[in-house]
């Protein structure tokens, strides 16, 4: 269930929206129909304060993992 960003071409008011299979949009403001979805800016991790993100936790298990041979099974 993504969250989209609509603008209301009625009023002209941007709006977030979590849209379901059957999701009927709406401007909150003026209830008008007449919306149209625009384009998100993804967020940045946070890494508390640093500037460069890090990815450490996500690299390859420490013991080189099953493709070096650490698993036993080569």
């Amino acid at each position: 269930m993504p969250i989209y960003e609509y603008l209301c071409l009625d009023c002209e008011s941007g709006f977030e929206l979590l849209v379901r299979g059957d999701t009927r949009i709406a401007c909150p403001k003026c209830k008008g129909a007449k919306v149209e979805r625009t384009m998100s800016l993804p967020a940045r991790p946070g890494t508390g304060g640093s500037r460069t993100p890090d990815f450490s936790p996500v690299g390859p298990p420490k013991g080189g993992g099953c493709g070096g041979g650490g698993c036993g099974c080569h």
